[in-house]
């Protein structure tokens, strides 16, 4: 073959190598560009999954402390109100105990002579001189009388009543104010009375 005649036919070989390098190497580049993309979409998916996966965590931990937070105090509420119910209880108990407490205080004699003397000194500050009269069980004597007025001293005239709702205590009565010292007017003061029982019960529980 003339060597003349060879020239087109290499040319178009080399054009086609050419051509076919071009192809690889745009292949290649297009493939390099997709890796890399989708390198790019992956690290992207990732870190957006682990972006969700702790916000999930975060909701989820704050939701927790929530419901930790509103169980504590329904937790607490619910202690309060036992607590409550068994101080009322309690309280409720010891009022009858408390009454007959102090009725059992009046049948002792010393005891009765201590409460007496307690009433007069409390008289002589609370109330004013005057006619007084002084309400008593029936079966108050007329010796212990004598010493009650003995411990009121001067500055009021006393004159004493049985009086048919006073078993035991007294309750003395001015032209102005009354001093009720029977167990009834003892503990009528209820909140004070169930303070001071829940302040003497826990004393003794610690």
């Amino acid at each position: 073959m003339n060597p003349v005649s060879l020239i087109p036919s290499l040319q178009s070989d080399a054009l086609v190598r050419e051509i076919e390098q071009q192809l690889k190497d745009e292949q290649g580049a297009i493939a390099g560009g997709a890796k890399r993309d989708a390198h790019a979409v992956l690290a992207q998916a990732r870190a957006a999954a682990r972006a969700q996966v702790h916000e999930a965590i975060a909701e989820l931990r704050e939701e927790g402390a929530r419901r930790l937070i509103r169980a504590k105090a329904q937790l607490d509420t619910q202690m309060r109100a036992r607590a409550q119910r068994q101080a009322a209880k309690a309280v409720g108990d010891a009022m009858p105990l408390l009454q007959e407490a102090l009725e059992q205080r009046w049948r002792d004699r010393d005891s009765r002579r201590q409460w007496t003397d307690a009433v007069a000194s409390l008289c002589a500050r609370r109330l004013r001189p005057g006619a007084w009269v002084v309400e008593h069980p029936k079966d108050w004597s007329a010796q212990e009388q004598k010493q009650f007025i003995k411990a009121i001293g001067d500055g009021a005239k006393l004159s004493f009543k049985a009086a048919g709702d006073v078993d035991c205590g007294l309750r003395i009565r001015s032209d102005q104010a009354a001093l009720d010292a029977t167990p009834r007017g003892l503990l009528a003061d209820t909140a004070a009375i169930a303070a001071l029982l829940l302040d003497e019960i826990g004393g003794g529980a610690k």
